[in-house]
């Protein structure tokens, strides 16, 4: 049976916020002692920025202490957005906005501060949000890039390709350079499938920005272009590149372990995808590939825990499922599971409904059989063991007829008559 794979990652230019911490995490708010709140207001600020820029889950909590504590020092606007940041990064999404709004209030023309609030509300899943702030930001800069490739991204994520490509067109207008504009201008033509148009801007940028040699995600994304077009030399090529460039890169690594899986080549897979996966632990599409290549290397436990971890990660995705009950099926020999397993894929409304109807009744016609053969092969031992019962009691039966009778004893002889006793 062949593997399923499911790719949900086409990045361009990696992502325009740091990396956010999940909004349910319990944070420890800081103890005294932790800053001294009577310490001068830069020295204050510095150490926020610090802690802001460290971005763990207690250097962010006290972050938003330090911040919180100065915003009656420093009215200005500056410290309110840093609180923003801080909040935003620790998932505090909701409480993060209203800061940008109170920023924006007194500075409008702050580009910065549109910027980060558009990304907020793209992670409140208010994408069309986003489009309008982003072009807020722009009203008050237009040549502020990271506003640019923020709007070129949205409007990808919100299947607007020709809207993506006509902005990043205005976008290389204003700077010519920009190497994630060329990423995302590109990204925007394979989303429309043209893969042809895609390679010709990545190969312009490659050619003709200067450092653009050196930038993986130009390579990874023009690896993808090659493999979507089915020229996986090129494709390996491209993307061994970008692994070289960033060896952390998780579009480069699950990339190039795509074009492996095709070849099944499973055991140069697994080290790509186990080095996603330090970058990306709550990858599930990453969990996913990764147990089907632990599935082609026989490590059937270790599958089947990745793909338990895919569903954790993504309840709502059919794919590990599907992916699951191959693994039971095919190589776990627990059919009940893998039907179980498949029925799930379709009730969660799987893409190949047919073939996993195919896969079912394949396991269950292997099931019959199974159990067919399990039946045989128990008459057959209770037929040998019989036999052996018979031969065995046959020896003894004829080991009875063979056996020498035992010695018998001789009577005893009377003992001679005592001639006293005798009468005349």
């Amino acid at each position: 049976m062949r593997p399923w794979l499911a790719l949900g990652l086409l990045l361009g230019c990696g992502k325009k916020t740091p990396p956010v911490a999940p909004a349910e995490t319990v944070v420890n708010a800081p103890t005294e002692g932790t800053f001294d709140p009577n310490a001068p207001l830069a020295d204050k600020l510095a150490l926020a920025i610090e802690k802001i820029q460290s971005g763990t889950v207690d250097d962010l909590t006290l972050a938003v202490a330090i911040l919180t504590q100065c915003l009656p020092e420093d009215p200005g606007g500056a410290t309110e957005l840093n609180l923003g940041i801080a909040l935003q990064k620790l998932g505090k999404l909701a409480e993060a906005v209203p800061r940008y709004d109170t920023v924006l209030a007194m500075h409008p023309d702050w580009a910065e501060a549109w910027v980060y609030k558009g990304s907020a509300l793209e992670q409140l899943d208010r994408p069309n949000q986003a489009v309008s702030v982003y072009r807020d930001a722009l009203g008050v800069d237009s040549e502020n890039m990271g506003a640019r490739v923020a709007l070129i991204q949205v409007l990808r994520t919100l299947g607007r390709p020709d809207d993506a490509i006509a902005e990043a067109k205005a976008a290389l207008k204003v700077n010519a350079s920009s190497l994630p504009v060329y990423n995302n201008f590109a990204l925007a033509y394979l989303d429309k499938g043209e893969m042809t148009l895609a390679r010709f801007i990545l190969q312009k940028a490659l050619q003709s920005v200067e450092g653009a040699s050196a930038n993986a995600y130009l390579h990874t994304n023009l690896g993808w272009s090659h493999y979507l077009d089915g020229n996986k030399p090129a494709a390996i090529q491209s993307l061994l590149k970008a692994v070289e460039l960033e060896p952390d890169l998780v579009p480069a690594l699950v990339y190039l372990a795509t074009v492996y899986l095709e070849d099944r080549n499973y055991g140069d897979m697994i080290p790509l995808l186990e080095t996603a996966l330090k970058q990306d632990p709550d990858n599930p599409d990453v969990h996913l590939n990764l147990g089907i290549a632990y599935r082609g290397m026989e490590r059937f436990d270790e599958a089947k825990q990745a793909y338990e971890t895919a569903l954790k990660l993504a309840p709502e995705s059919p794919d590990p499922w599907f992916n699951l009950g191959i693994l039971l099926g095919d190589s776990l020999k627990e059919y009940e599971a893998s039907v179980a397993a498949f029925n799930r894929y379709l009730d969660a409304g799987g893409a190949e409904p047919e073939r996993a109807q195919t896969y079912i009744a394949a396991v269950n016609k292997e099931r019959e059989t199974a159990e067919r053969r399990a039946k045989a092969e128990a008459a057959r031992k209770q037929r040998e063991l019989e036999r052996q019962r018979e031969q065995e009691l046959l020896r003894q039966t004829e080991g009875d007829a063979t056996a020498e009778p035992p010695p018998t004893e001789a009577p005893d002889e009377a003992p001679p008559p005592d001639p006293q006793e005798e009468t005349p």
